[in-house]
């Protein structure tokens, strides 16, 4: 079946667009790599749903030297994951001109409001959007 992605404002690559999509790019270019497994559970504490359809809403605001792609990491996209080696979902990596600029992932902590904890969807989104936002 295909894979439902909640997102209309970047969209997800394949290996084969790697090199022209992020390494050729002059843009800061957001990778963000998740897996069907991921956006399918329907345990929320664990789900990437929530992270990447809300930083959706958010891409518009980007600027226009910022671009977003997405990986499937799920039996797919071997050479792009090897090669940052992911080992959680979702990892964002922000990348320009090959140099990585900043690496996310989640800790999956569970929301804490005593010490102003947020979802760790909420928190890696807050991370990224930061990031994003000081590439200006």
């Amino acid at each position: 079946a295909e894979v439902v992605y909640p997102v209309k404002n970047f969209k997800y690559i394949s290996d084969f667009d790697y090199r022209e999509e992020v390494q050729d790019s002059d843009k800061f270019v957001v990778m963000i790599f998740s897996s069907k497994e991921c956006l399918e559970r329907v345990i929320v504490d664990r789900s990437c749903w929530l992270f990447e359809k809300k930083l959706d809403y958010f891409v518009p605001s980007f600027s226009p030297k910022v671009k977003l792609v997405g990986f499937n990491t799920y039996f797919e996209n071997y050479t792009v994951v090897s090669q940052f080696h992911i080992q959680q979902r979702p990892t964002v990596i922000i990348i320009k001109g090959n140099q990585i600029l900043k690496r996310i992932e989640p800790n999956f902590a569970l929301p804490d409001m005593t010490v102003g904890r947020m979802s760790w969807q909420d928190e890696m989104l807050k991370e990224t959007i930061e990031t994003i936002y000081k590439t200006r």
